[in-house]
């Protein structure tokens, strides 16, 4: 067994040939061999990776806030909200080619970044709908890192499906 994988720095990121970020409110699918999809600015927000080893096809939604019930707007974004987000993401994952059923999933966000009131507790409010939407969709999660006071910033390697989660003051790893 070779040397353990180590997380990419500026110096010794693996060489890609496609990169694609995802916006807050967004998502985006591919196969593209030695890409790679991330995102930065993780706070309250959730971050979720899907990937099928099968066909290396990796998807990532950013999504700002969990109900789009909660908020009168006649046309929502559903990446905006997890509720509309997941299926989305979903949907478009099947579109790239992915099979539903082998999908791997992993979370990352929902800190309390502003203040701790009910109103301002957004990061947990969008942890509880993501578990909810777990139980509904039936999604495998392997990996997660959420809570806390932190922003997150991650991205997905398309080749492995592995994910690469960056903390301030933190070592970066992968999950």
């Amino acid at each position: 067994m070779g040397a353990p994988l180590q997380p990419p720095t500026r110096t010794n990121r693996p060489p890609h040939n496609h990169l694609f970020f995802v916006g807050v409110a967004d998502l985006r699918c591919s196969n593209a061999p030695s890409g790679v999809i991330s995102t930065l600015g993780l706070g309250s927000c959730l971050g979720i990776t899907a990937y099928d080893a099968i066909t290396r096809t990796g998807g990532l939604l950013h999504a700002m806030l969990p109900d789009s019930n909660k908020h009168h707007s006649p046309n929502p974004h559903p990446p905006m909200y997890l509720d509309l987000g997941v299926p989305a993401l979903l949907a478009a994952m099947r579109a790239a080619g992915a099979e539903p059923r082998r999908l791997e999933f992993k979370i990352f966000g929902g800190a309390q970044i502003l203040d701790s009131s009910e109103y301002f507790s957004i990061g947990r409010q969008n942890i509880e709908m993501m578990k909810q939407l777990v139980l509904r969709h039936n999604l495998r999660v392997s990996g997660w890192d959420v809570a806390g006071q932190v922003n997150r910033s991650i991205e997905l390697y398309l080749d492995t499906g592995r994910v690469l989660l960056r903390l301030p003051a933190r070592q970066h790893e992968w999950v």
